[in-house]
């Protein structure tokens, strides 16, 4: 039954964004013409690759402060783990209001696994049919900072098997290579999307009312994992450390590549038509 339903929920997404796509791509105006839609797609197709491979080959790069920020976070989640978790889980837990429970599915809400999909995939499709590419691009930026980092999480989470607060297992029970999602606690996936999507977006539009309230939203996010039992203090900060890089990063590349654009496209306008016919007049 459940496959079945997961089916269903699949189709009908799928449906919904071919039905969006088609319509943005029939109704591209004619600013965004200019190049093909092909084109368009290529080029964004070979922009997702290069940003891939610069944002997973960043470990190897990293230089000394890369390195004391990353020891950081994980001493912080160390920490937590060995001394907050657990008093931090009893308080969270220990009392449900109305008012908290609407906070928390706002927070479910925004780090959902659909949510960073629904919102680049809207974004990428509204910027083809306006031929805004700031909005286009920024679609893609989501898109690319939501399941960058998700792959992260995703190994981490297999690789760890730390068990959810809920199992009763305790903190430091680590099942190590799991399948179940019990023991997929460590990173939180709704953490890193989170993050990922407010840092990217923070990025992009560059403004410090935006950040603050991006980021306000992540931590809502944090507190939702909290105050449902599914997620240790240690495993939000591990999620926020990865989508807050992976999101910055991308914002940045993505940035760049914009700014190349609009550099080519300046110096093409600035390009003068040579006269092929000229007309003299005698002098008397």
């Amino acid at each position: 039954m459940c496959s079945v339903v997961c089916e269903n929920r699949f189709f009908r997404v799928f449906s919904s964004w071919c039905c969006i796509l088609t319509f943005a791509l029939a109704s591209l105006p004619a600013s965004a013409a200019e190049r093909s839609t092909g084109d368009i797609f290529g080029d964004d197709l070979d922009g997702i690759g290069e940003d891939f491979g610069e944002v997973f080959s960043f470990p190897v790069n990293f230089d000394g402060a890369d390195w004391l920020t990353a020891g950081a976070v994980i001493g912080s989640a160390v920490a937590s783990a060995l001394w907050v978790d657990e008093p931090l889980k009893r308080a969270v837990t220990a009392k449900r209001t109305p008012f908290l429970d609407g906070l928390a599915s706002v927070g479910d809400l925004y780090g959902s696994f659909t949510a960073g999909f629904y919102l680049g995939g809207g974004m990428y499709a509204a910027g083809l049919v306006s031929g805004d590419e700031w909005t286009r691009l920024t679609g893609r930026a989501v898109l690319e900072a939501h399941t960058f980092s998700l792959l992260f999480t995703g190994l981490g989470k297999a690789v760890a098997g730390r068990s959810r607060p809920f199992t009763g297992d305790g903190r430091m029970t680590f099942n190590w290579f799991e399948t179940d999602n019990r023991h997929w606690s460590l990173p939180s996936g709704h953490a890193t999307s989170a993050f990922a999507i407010s840092s990217v977006l923070s990025r992009r539009i560059d403004h410090p009312a935006a950040t603050v309230g991006l980021y306000a939203l992540s931590c809502i996010t944090v507190f939702n994992r909290l105050y449902d039992d599914k997620h240790w203090l240690s495993d939000t900060i591990l999620g926020a450390a990865i989508g807050t890089g992976v999101g910055l990063a991308v914002g940045s590349l993505v940035n760049d590549e914009e700014d190349r654009m609009s550099q080519v496209q300046g110096n093409l306008s600035e390009i003068q038509p040579v006269p092929l016919l000229t007309i003299g007049w005698p002098i008397f």
